[in-house]
């Protein structure tokens, strides 16, 4: 009996990085599909292309792409909540999780999840070891409650 596996797109610009490698080898070993874009636009090529993600993660500090504008972003400082609140108003994505996984201790995008979006999770890099967040994504698709602190 072949179990299904769980799509998950994870935008960050590191996604090609030695430092993530930890991270989605233990998302394979669970059984969770990661599918990398490196910016905003590699991610939007990505969703046209396929529908049928679980979860979508999103780093907050990562290049602009072609569509982000560098104020609107910060310099980039804060692409991923720009990019996170387009992914939000989209219809077609409401029923995929989104979670902010960043080393950046942002409080505007912090405020923005706990306030306009509390069902997006708010991820510091630093206080997650591949086990632990691979455990974290699988049960936020789950539906189960994790510890945000």
């Amino acid at each position: 009996m072949e179990q299904h596996v769980k799509k998950i797109l994870w935008i960050d610009d590191d996604i090609n990085r030695y430092s993530l490698l930890p991270y989605i080898d233990e998302f394979k070993a669970r059984n969770l599909k990661i599918e990398g874009a490196s910016n905003p636009d590699k991610s939007d090529e990505m969703l046209l292309k396929q529908h049928d993600f679980q979860c979508i993660i999103v780093d907050v500090t990562m290049p602009l792409g072609e569509h982000i504008q560098f104020d609107e972003a910060k310099g980039g400082m804060q692409t991923g909540l720009v990019y996170l609140k387009k992914l939000v108003e989209n219809q077609d994505l409401k029923d995929v999780k989104k979670v902010v996984f960043t080393i950046a201790d942002d409080t505007e995008v912090r405020e923005y999840c706990k306030n306009q979006n509390p069902e997006i999770p708010y991820l510091l890099k630093q206080r997650y070891f591949s086990n632990t967040f691979a455990e974290a994504i699988d049960k936020i698709i789950k539906e189960e409650s994790i510890n945000l602190e």
